[in-house]
């Protein structure tokens, strides 16, 4: 059994359930949309990455805005306060989230083993824990090689970055907190790159639906959630929405995705720069993005979730790549 699944509390598996904090952004300062995203990809197999413009963005989120959103102090105020980043180089992330079938790429070719467990949700007690027999492979529902591989831990994906970097010669790593934030934005100000409604969202990305609620047993502790009228459940394969301003697709639900930074209260220690906090509490990092089943305010651009053991499997939980561009 995972052991940092097996350790927490039952009140942080909840919060596993429904957990990473998020409010409305402060956005970014105005920004050209890219209409046709640099791609770049360095092997065959590679995930595709797309170069972001050098620019500056306000990031995070203000007091009035997670009042707005009902979001509780201890997951809110992680995101405050806010504060400029300025991007002074382009740099590379993901185009979408890592498939499946790259991440068996990665794990035939340096023969990982696979967890021993994954967290699931149990329907019978509505409830999120480890289970025995769980993987990427098998995460508890179907999916096709083009679904994000999800059951990723942290330490998965940083040795998936070291695997991808040895192969191509290149500095892959897995985005910062600012670097994320400042890739799902693409220019935006709003709390959601496609605006202001969280309805709107039903339309460009995979959130919440009636069907995954369906999925995981109706489950009581969801019932009070606005959820997306559609029959699709779980995870879907990537870029099945539109993307954003900057071409990346799934920065809103589908998985959660790890972000590099250590474990740190609020973003009164983030760095200017943009690059990630590596000091701290570094046996914890944050998830960003949401996933198929949070609730609407936890898919904002400027989430920052509770901060999760690096070895910890969830199949709510995948990746995606950046690498600084030469």
């Amino acid at each position: 059994m995972n052991q940092s699944l097996s350790s927490l509390s039952k009140s942080a598996l909840f919060l596993l359930a429904v957990p990473f904090s998020m409010a409305a952004g402060a956005g970014a300062t105005a920004q050209t949309k890219v209409a046709a995203p640099q791609v770049l990809t360095d092997c065959i197999g590679c995930p595709d990455m797309v170069a972001t413009p050098a620019g500056t963005a306000m990031l995070g989120s203000t007091p009035e805005e997670r009042a707005s959103a009902g979001i509780v102090a201890v997951f809110g105020n992680r995101e405050g306060p806010v504060y400029r980043a300025t991007f002074a180089k382009a740099y590379a992330i993901g185009r979408t989230e890592i498939t499946r079938a790259q991440y068996r790429t990665f794990v035939d070719a340096t023969k990982r083993p696979d967890p021993d467990g994954c967290g699931v949700h149990d329907a019978a007690k509505d409830s999120w824990g480890p289970q025995p027999g769980y993987s990427w492979r098998k995460p508890g529902f179907t999916q096709t090689d083009q679904d994000p591989a999800v059951c990723i831990s942290y330490n998965d994906a940083v040795a998936y970055t070291q695997w991808l970097s040895k192969k191509t010669g290149k500095a892959y790593r897995l985005p910062s907190d600012a670097e994320w934030e400042y890739a799902a934005r693409a220019g935006t100000t709003t709390p959601w790159y496609w605006g202001v409604s969280a309805e709107d969202g039903c339309k460009r990305g995979n959130l919440i639906s009636s069907g995954t609620i369906a999925a995981l047993g109706s489950p009581p502790s969801m019932a009070d959630r606005f959820v997306c009228s559609n029959p699709r459940s779980y995870t879907v394969p990537v870029a099945s929405y539109a993307p954003n301003g900057f071409g990346l697709y799934d920065m809103a639900g589908n998985a959660f995705e790890w972000a590099a930074d250590c474990n740190s209260p609020d973003n009164t220690d983030a760095h200017a720069d943009g690059t990630a906090r590596t000091t701290g509490a570094c046996d914890r990092h944050y998830l960003k993005g949401g996933a198929f089943h949070t609730p609407f305010w936890l898919t904002r651009s400027a989430v920052r979730g509770a901060p999760l053991p690096a070895d910890l499997h969830m199949f709510t939980i995948g990746f995606r790549v950046a690498r600084t561009i030469d």
